[in-house]
């Protein structure tokens, strides 16, 4: 199975990070990863992904330690409407939830392209206040996403996701389709709504199904994951 949508018709590269003091160009890859679609399945708000996630990160080599570190770049991500109105109102009590990185990056040596990602998610609505997240910085959803098969606690049963192909080649640029997967995490409760700690946060967990034990979450990622040589950006 190759990815269910078109191929965005160019790619950014220009939230790359910079090289880590004793890094080089030669040797270091940056990737921007494109997520088209899928799911985010966390406690009660069971999302389709209706408008394109965008992450970029660096797999930097080292000239002296001659080993490869990855570095996140930046996420971009739209609000996308998870409840279209708490008390049947559409536009006062709508609520939508923007995915944000939250600290944690890594990529373990696997053959499954596997990623560790840190994520919060914004609660947007008029009376939620500035600050609503499910997850923080300090507790974050912690994903560990594979193209390989997931091994959750119950109820979830595992799901495979869909290995990288190549789909396209155009030196300096590759782009690969794969779906990466994970519903073994567990997701924390609601911090900072409206008045802080209290009533709101309360009311936001009530209704988000949160905290939400492990086995009980889904994310699937859609995604076309476009790589560039540093040697090669700005071209």
């Amino acid at each position: 199975m190759t990815n269910p949508d078109p191929m965005p018709s160019s790619f950014d590269f220009s939230d790359c990070p910079a090289l880590l003091p004793g890094y080089q160009a030669a040797g270091s890859t940056c990737v921007t990863v494109v997520v088209t679609s899928g799911t985010f399945q966390v406690g009660n708000f069971n999302q389709s992904i209706t408008s394109p996630i965008r992450m970029t990160f660096g797999s930097q080599f080292n000239v002296t330690t001659r080993k490869i570190t990855p570095v996140f770049g930046a996420m971009h991500a739209d609000k996308m409407l998870v409840q279209p109105g708490l008390f049947g109102d559409p536009v006062v009590t709508a609520v939508y939830a923007q995915p944000e990185f939250a600290g944690v990056f890594d990529q373990p040596t696997s053959t499954d392209f596997k990623i560790k990602l840190g994520l919060k998610i914004k609660l947007i609505n008029p009376v939620l206040g500035n600050n609503c997240y499910i997850a923080s910085n300090s507790d974050p959803i912690t994903l560990n996403l594979s193209t390989g098969t997931t091994s959750p606690p119950p109820p979830n049963t595992p799901i495979t996701g869909q290995a990288a192909e190549i789909v396209l080649s155009q030196p300096p640029l590759a782009v690969r389709s794969a779906q990466h997967v994970d519903n073994a995490f567990g997701v924390g409760g609601a911090n900072g709504c409206a008045f802080g700690a209290g009533v709101t946060d309360w009311f936001v967990n009530q209704v988000a199904g949160t905290p939400s034990a492990a086995g009980k979450n889904t994310m699937i990622f859609n995604e076309y994951i476009a790589s560039k040589p540093y040697t090669a950006l700005g071209s």
